[in-house]
């Protein structure tokens, strides 16, 4: 008895030590995973002011002297007039890659504004996405808040397009007891739970890793070939 009580004393220990280390190294993969996500928006941030500010102001200031320098000089040369058009086209180009860095929406008006802009912008004949809310769309979180939220979501989204194979999808926000909840639902093939984390790609683990950071929930529900398509609900403090 001695024997048998040590023997399952001492394979408990083994399983705790075990989990121990599972939970150490989760804890070490999310470390790693929000370190590069937060390097990842200083990043994003720094070129889109840079390409904004600085890059932009100064392409302004090149055709601003151009067009003023023609119309002092009178000239009409078929080279200048392409040449201010290629600027204006750099110009218009470095725009959209700033905002599609930092979207200007959601620096402007807000997390509401811009997730509206989101799905309005991914919605096309094949793919619907509609987006609700009971939250006044004017309420606005602290700016790395909607960072995070924005960024989960867009991922999502981008999920939802890649491998849903759906025809609509529901995004809907709330508050409940100081927390945001959202939930995004589609009519797509669904897939296998039991199979996510042999399939989860590093999308996937960018957005549990965000949520983790954020002390929120996440959850999935779905399953293969169903008509109910794939739901995921995610709760996070406000």
């Amino acid at each position: 008895m001695v024997l048998i009580l040590f023997y399952f004393y001492y394979q408990n220990n083994q399983l705790k030590r075990k989990n121990k280390q599972k939970d150490i190294k989760q804890k070490i993969q999310l470390n790693i995973i929000n370190a590069a996500i937060d390097s990842q928006e200083i990043g994003r941030k720094k070129i889109a002011s840079f390409l904004h500010d600085d890059i932009n102001s100064l392409l302004s200031s090149v055709g601003l002297h151009l067009n003023t320098f023609t119309a002092q000089n009178n000239i009409q040369s078929d080279e200048i007039t392409k040449a201010k058009a290629i600027l204006e086209e750099v110009h218009d180009r470095l725009r959209d890659i700033s905002h599609e860095l930092i979207p200007v929406l959601l620096v402007r008006f807000g997390l509401l504004y811009a997730l509206e802009d989101l799905c309005e912008k991914n919605s096309n004949s094949n793919l619907h996405f509609q987006f609700s809310s009971s939250i006044p769309t004017k309420k606005r979180y602290i700016e790395k808040f909607e960072m995070n939220i924005y960024f989960i979501v867009s991922e999502l989204l981008n999920n939802i397009i890649k491998h849903s194979n759906a025809s609509k999808a529901e995004i809907v926000l709330h508050e409940k007891n100081n927390r945001l909840i959202i939930t995004i639902q589609d009519n797509g093939k669904g897939f296998t739970i039991g199979k996510l984390n042999e399939t989860e790609g590093f999308g996937l683990n960018r957005i549990r890793a965000r949520i983790k950071k954020l002390k929120g929930n996440f959850n999935i529900t779905s399953k293969k070939n169903e008509v109910t398509g794939t739901t995921v609900k995610i709760e996070v403090p406000i």
